[in-house]
C-alpha cells in the first residue's frame, strides 16, 4: 500500500512538473510574441531601432500627409530593386532630411552604395539627390544619370552600371519605412529599360543596416541574408 501511494505520489509530482514547464514555456512563447508585437509599433520614426518586420506601407490611394518639415532626419537605408536583377536589390546608405520646400515638406538624400559582398563598406562617390517637394504626400524623385561602382552591383560584382531613375511613391507620416516603384534605363554590362521597386528604411545608425534589407512595399520584399 505505502510503495502504490508513493509511486502514485510520484506520477502526480512528475505530470505537475510537466504542466508547469509546458506553461512556463506557453507564457515565455506569448511574452515573446507580445514583445514583437510591441517592437513592431510605430515607436517615433527615424530614431527608432531597426525593424525587418514593419508592416506592409503600401499606399492604399486615401489622403496622405507628409511629416512636418525637420520631422525625419538622420541615417537612411535606399534599397533599388530592378527588372534586371529582380531580388537582388542594390543598396544605398548615407542621411536623409525633410526641410520646408514650396510650402510643403521636401526629402533630400545624401548617400553612397554599399559594397554587395558585405553591405557595409561604402564605395563610389557620394551623391546628393533633391529636394523634392512633396506635395499631398507624393515623392517624384528624378535621380541623374550616374555611374554605379562595381564592387556595389549585386549580380556582377566588379562591374560598373550607368543609369537614370525615377522614384515614385507616398511618404505619409512619419514611419519607420517608406516604399514605392522605380522606372529608368542603364547601361554597361548590365544594360536595358526597367522597372521595380524601392524601400527607405530609417535606421538608428549608420551601421545598423538590417541583415535582410527590404526593397518593396510586399512583405515579402526582403533581400537574401548573405552567407556567413
Amino acid at each position: 500500500m505505502t510503495l502504490l501511494s508513493n509511486a502514485r505520489r510520484f506520477r502526480l509530482v512528475v505530470l505537475a512538473s510537466v504542466a508547469s514547464l509546458a506553461a512556463l514555456a506557453g507564457c515565455a512563447d506569448a511574452r515573446g510574441r507580445f514583445e514583437e508585437f510591441q517592437n513592431r509599433r510605430y515607436d517615433g520614426g527615424a530614431g527608432a531601432e531597426p525593424d525587418s518586420g514593419v508592416l506592409e506601407q503600401e499606399y492604399d490611394g486615401g489622403p496622405c500627409t507628409p511629416p512636418p518639415p525637420g520631422a525625419v532626419n538622420g541615417p537612411a537605408l535606399l534599397a533599388v530593386d530592378t527588372s534586371l536583377a529582380a531580388g537582388h536589390p542594390i543598396l544605398f546608405l548615407g542621411s536623409i532630411d525633410t526641410p520646408e520646400l514650396d510650402h510643403t515638406t521636401a526629402v533630400h538624400f545624401v548617400y553612397r552604395a554599399l559594397d554587395s559582398l558585405d553591405r557595409s563598406t561604402r564605395v563610389g562617390a557620394e551623391l546628393e539627390v533633391g529636394p523634392f517637394p512633396l506635395q499631398d504626400g507624393k515623392l517624384v524623385a528624378d535621380v541623374p544619370e550616374s555611374e554605379l561602382d562595381g564592387n556595389a552591383n549585386p549580380v556582377l560584382h566588379g562591374a560598373p552600371v550607368t543609369s537614370q531613375m525615377t522614384l515614385t511613391g507616398h511618404i505619409c507620416g512619419v514611419l519607420r519605412f517608406y516604399c514605392g516603384t522605380v522606372v529608368g534605363r542603364s547601361s554597361g554590362l548590365v544594360s536595358g529599360t526597367f522597372s521595380g521597386t524601392f524601400g527607405i528604411t530609417l535606421l538608428s545608425a549608420p551601421e545598423a543596416v538590417p541583415e535582410r534589407p527590404r526593397f518593396g512595399c510586399g512583405a515579402a520584399d526582403l533581400a537574401d541574408a548573405l552567407p556567413n
